[in-house]
């Protein structure tokens, strides 16, 4: 992260509102990464860091940022990313002392190859909620958004479910980290953390709105460890992180009653990572996903589109 890393910081120390601390966690960094982090460091002493021997992965490094951080407020952020705005702090700081908000999601803008375009938050829930004036969304409402449109029992995709372009309590993050366990803090994670992080969160959260503030530059690069090629290695570790994903996922629709048949919505976007296992020789892992899969259709209530699905991926396995 060389290359990004002191306009990442830059763009926060350059705030407007200046009462925050910086935690940034090395994850084992081989390039200048950390030389660089420790210049910016010694001209200001609100950034604190903290460095691993080895390479732990995205979501322990997240976590770590999170327990060592002593603020009300969290917003995580990509190294290889930016703020666009520096007022971003300012604004969300004055809009939540009038309202007490426990996460406020704001606009992102997407570059790949030099190219920027808007992307959240999505017009379909500003038609949904806004245009009633109902910008606020609470409890239990809100922990049902992420599966239905409003009034409707077709599948939300109202909510960006990427974590870093959201201010969010830090109490939250805790008992989100609490809720997913140790099993998966201490393996090794790089994709697909902060959609469960993010999804576990609004069960917690109290409240939400959206507010059309252009706050988060998302960069694209073609080599990344969510979007790039990064070669065989990295696809079979992504593969790895969906099964337990699919696994915590499951297990939190299950605490929290909510849609079955919204898993097999994950699982369609997802199923290139599952049909990887095998392609790459992954034959280990499959018993395990296999056994998930059965689970899954013992239960009452999915639709028979869902199992048709489930027994084709278990075809899949066996042949």
């Amino acid at each position: 992260m060389q290359d990004y890393i002191e306009k990442n910081l830059l763009s926060i120390i350059n705030q407007s509102f200046q009462d925050f601390e910086i935690i940034i966690v090395n994850d084992d960094s081989e390039d200048e990464t950390e030389n660089i982090i420790k210049r910016i460091q010694l001209k200001d002493d609100r950034i604190k860091l903290v460095s691993h021997s080895s390479n732990l992965g995205v979501y322990r490094s997240r976590i770590e940022s999170i327990l060592n951080s002593k603020g009300k407020f969290v917003l995580l952020m990509d190294p290889d990313d930016m703020y666009l705005n520096e007022n971003l702090f300012k604004e969300l700081y004055d809009y939540n002392k009038k309202k007490n908000i426990d996460m406020i999601e704001f606009s992102v803008y997407q570059q790949f190859d030099g190219r920027r375009k808007i992307f959240f938050p999505r017009n379909d829930f500003e038609s949904h909620y806004h245009k009633f004036r109902k910008n606020i969304i609470s409890q239990p409402e809100l922990s049902n958004i992420l599966y239905y449109l409003p009034g409707t029992k077709e599948y939300s995709h109202t909510i960006c479910r990427n974590i870093w372009n959201k201010m969010i309590r830090r109490d939250i993050f805790i008992k989100t980290h609490y809720y997913i366990g140790k099993e998966y803090f201490h393996e090794f994670i790089i994709t697909a953390d902060d959609m469960i992080m993010n999804i576990v969160s609004y069960q917690f959260a109290k409240n939400y709105t959206n507010i059309n503030l252009p706050g988060y530059l998302y960069i694209i690069r073609k080599v990344s460890m969510s979007r790039g090629d990064g070669g065989d290695k990295l696809r079979q570790i992504r593969a790895m992180n969906h099964l337990y994903y699919f696994k915590l996922f499951y297990k939190y629709i299950k605490d929290y009653q909510k849609d079955l048949n919204f898993l097999y919505y994950e699982m369609k976007d997802l199923k290139r990572f599952i049909f990887y296992i095998k392609e790459s020789n992954m034959t280990k892992y499959i018993p395990t996903q296999v056994n998930l899969l059965y689970q899954i259709l013992q239960e009452k209530n999915i639709s028979s589109e869902f199992e048709n699905f489930i027994q084709n991926v278990l075809i899949f396995f066996k042949n």
